[in-house]
């Protein structure tokens, strides 16, 4: 008999799983997030726009650390399901909330769930936190910037917090006049609501994960620039480091470029920003349209800093925006494939830095990330590539040198067996297969063993026959040749194989064992080990 999970005020909570129910399906999220930045805190609005599969009286989703202040539902015309406020109940253990609906949501019938929420603005680096700089006079300014990825949206709007519960988003953000907004979409209207406070209305975004949602209040300076078709770049920072942008700008304009050829799919939105947040906890974050990045991922000051640092920012900007497709515009169904983002953006990153600043040699340091990955997978403790993770913890500890190193040198190594065309037409095949939706590992090998002409993208099927391919991996290898068996044994389990040689007169004999970091008792340092 399963067991009844206890909701924070002692009711018992529906649902008992870490993973969300599927029969209560997100279409629209419309958001109005209002940060006090002299109070450090936030309050807001959601009304989302849920299709039901099941009937139910249910709604369950996340939400974390926010106090729900109210919560309705709306029926397609937007009349009220219930005369009262409806009842939460929390379960903070899973990070859930749930909400009792009196009458059935019918199956197939649309409606709104609307919830106002407040929190302080979070501490740390995740969620909807608040970050501070120094001017040189020593005025301590503050800014309000978010960090979703893996589990933290929740954290600052209630949401389906899954990457495959794609939907679209119309933000709403309210500020002073001294501070901007930024958002993943181009501000379409502001209106004053007097008293000095301002409120910017987003666009429509596309459809995407929770993950990748954004928002910045601050008072950076930007400078901007557009792509030759037409994307508006800016790049943000504190006033006093602005001088320090133009580079990225540069690099940001020629890497969309590249790879918008490169995967031959316009990037979709109509801008991207890049902005340098003073505290930040990864290298960036690839939000869609509003890239944020440590200060010293992104701005480059000709004076004083040197090629290293001109060679790390520009990887680091070609890592995110390779995310705008790998990730963005197709996102793998669950964390355990976390790879497919993270090792396609590392490897992509090497690949277009080549391409557009060859003078950087940056294909001569995928050698270093190869023997980073070979050197953390020699030990017991690695992981498969792709393997189980259900909670927060499991799934942030996916983010790891398996991961981004490995993935990229896997991939790396498949381009050179297929051969650069295969591989490339394999890829965009699988970019526009699964445009705005979610995949799986499977979905990959399918994609890169089935590569098709151009006309038969429009028809989304997969050509099996040599006769439908123009560039067909099996063609290179025999007809029985099993691309997903092949990368399964590299991606499903953990090491790589150490293959030795032995020579016996005219015989080679071959014997294949994974390679382990450990001393052999013929190393000289065996027997002082013994002795510890």
């Amino acid at each position: 008999m399963e067991k009844t999970h206890m909701a924070s005020n002692g009711l018992p909570f529906p649902w008992s799983k870490l993973r969300l129910p599927n029969y209560v399906i997100p279409i629209h999220y419309h958001l109005l997030i209002h940060p006090n930045l002299t109070t450090l805190s936030f309050t807001g609005s959601a009304k989302i726009e849920i299709d039901v599969k099941n009937d139910t009286n249910w709604i369950v989703l996340h939400s974390k650390n926010l106090t729900i202040t109210m919560a309705t539902i709306l029926d397609e015309s937007e009349a009220y399901q219930s005369e009262k406020i409806l009842p939460v109940l929390e379960y903070p253990l899973h990070e859930q909330i749930a909400i009792f609906s009196p009458k059935i949501l019918i199956a197939g019938e649309k409606y709104f769930l609307h919830l106002e929420f407040a929190a302080p603005l979070a501490d740390g680096f995740y969620g909807f936190y608040k970050s501070s700089y120094k001017t040189k006079t020593g005025e301590t300014r503050i800014l309000a910037s978010t960090h979703f990825e893996p589990t933290f949206a929740r954290m600052a709007f209630p949401c389906f917090d899954e990457p495959n519960f794609k939907a679209n988003y119309s933000v709403r953000i309210r500020r002073s006049q001294k501070h901007v907004a930024l958002s993943n979409m181009p501000i379409e209207q502001t209106i004053s609501l007097g008293d000095g406070l301002l409120e910017d209305h987003f666009e429509a975004s596309v459809r995407m994960s929770t993950y990748l949602v954004a928002f910045v209040v601050c008072d950076f300076r930007s400078v901007s620039g557009r792509t030759s078709t037409g994307i508006d770049v800016s790049v943000y920072a504190i006033p006093e480091k602005w001088h320090q942008t133009h580079y990225a700008l540069e690099a940001a304009i020629k890497l969309l470029e590249f790879y918008e050829k490169y995967f031959n799919i316009y990037y979709p939105l109509p801008k991207q920003d890049l902005i340098a947040i003073p505290d930040f906890q990864s290298g960036a974050m690839e939000n869609w349209g509003l890239t944020t990045y440590r200060e010293t991922s992104l701005l480059f000051d000709p004076v004083t800093s040197s090629a290293s640092d001109k060679l790390w920012v520009t990887l680091v900007i070609a890592h995110e925006l390779a995310h705008q497709w790998f990730g963005n515009l197709v996102t793998m169904e669950w964390w355990n494939d976390i790879w497919l983002n993270e090792g396609f953006a590392r490897y992509m990153e090497i690949v277009s830095v080549d391409a557009t600043f060859p003078e950087m040699k940056a294909e001569e340091h995928l050698l270093d990330t190869c023997f980073v990955a070979i050197g953390r997978d020699s030990l017991n403790s690695s992981r498969p590539i792709s393997c189980e993770a259900e909670n927060p913890t499991q799934i942030k500890e996916m983010f790891d040198t398996v991961s981004y190193e490995k993935g990229a040198c896997i991939l790396h190594m498949l381009r050179h067996f297929l051969t650069d065309d295969v591989f490339q037409s394999g890829i965009v095949r699988y970019l526009r297969r699964f445009s705005y939706r979610n995949a799986k590992n499977e979905n990959l090998w399918d994609s890169l063993a089935n590569t098709c002409s151009d006309d038969d993208f429009t028809l989304g099927e997969f050509c099996y026959s040599r006769q439908q391919a123009s560039k067909n991996a099996y063609r290179y290898t025999g007809e029985h040749w099993d691309l997903k068996a092949m990368m399964n044994t590299w991606t499903l389990q953990k090491g790589i194989p150490l293959v030795t040689v032995q020579q016996q007169g005219s015989v080679l004999k071959l014997r294949q064992e994974r390679f382990l970091k450990t001393v052999q008792p013929s190393d000289p340092s065996w027997q002082s080990l013994q002795h510890g």
